[in-house]
């Protein structure tokens, strides 16, 4: 970690998380309703994004929610965005950071949308963890860093999404791919050295702009072509 370079949101993030956890279990024992009213308002399921209900927002807000009746689920997210995010963060800065991190839970629930019956509803930071597992493989080979850990990680990983019950593979999938996709933006975009460091950091920050905006709008390409496909029995 660079000096004076603090995670700060990897670390409002894991706080953002917790408190909403607790929000859940708070309103599931007031309420005793299941889900709660917290689970049952962030969570994301494919027909809330058709055209009969149309609530889109729950592709990035199902990422601040856990399930409330495994702690481990949030505990796990959480000790690996610790992890990964400590270093990564002070590594990009705190804006592509966070881009990385929105792009790879909308791309976790886009795969949900695709993937996932139309019914079935999905939460966690797992998308979103999974694209910081693939920007940390890309960023690591763009250094020359060996991957052999992070390979071994993502491997056991992907076991375990498809060995477990009741774990979205398919949320796991799409964020593994865009945060791949994020980090090579991050790491082809360096312009030819110019002997001006002002300009060419304003080049390359053009160019990595771009790249995201590039990624942002395929996934909502993908958004709207797959509220098209949702069914209610689908």
């Amino acid at each position: 970690m660079r000096p004076g370079k603090r995670p700060i949101i990897t670390f409002s993030l894991i706080g953002l998380c917790v408190v909403l956890f607790g929000l859940q279990l708070l309103s599931g024992t007031i309420t005793g309703a299941n889900p709660d009213p917290v689970t049952a308002a962030l969570w994301y399921a494919p027909l809330q994004t058709s055209p009969w209900v149309f609530e889109p927002w729950r592709m990035l807000s199902s990422a601040l929610v856990h399930s409330p009746s495994n702690a481990m689920h949030l505990l796990f997210n959480m000790f690996a965005l610790w992890f990964i995010g400590r270093a990564i963060e002070p590594a990009l800065g705190a804006l592509r950071y966070l881009a990385l991190l929105l792009l790879s839970a909308l791309g976790g629930s886009v795969a949900v949308l695709f993937l996932t019956p139309a019914m079935t509803p999905t939460l966690g930071a797992s998308g979103a963890v999974f694209g910081l597992f693939g920007a940390l493989f890309i960023l690591m080979r763009a250094t020359g860093s060996q991957t052999g850990g992070i390979l071994t990680l993502i491997g056991i990983n992907v076991v375990i999404s498809f060995v477990i019950p009741g774990i979205s593979w398919q949320g796991h999938f799409g964020g593994l791919v865009v945060g791949a996709l994020c980090a090579l933006v991050f790491a082809k975009s360096a312009p030819a050295a110019s002997g001006d460091r002002r300009r060419d950091a304003a080049r390359q920050a053009r160019r990595q702009g771009l790249g995201l905006l590039g990624i942002t709008g395929l996934l909502l390409l993908l958004i709207i072509v797959g509220m098209q496909l949702v069914t209610p029995a689908g």
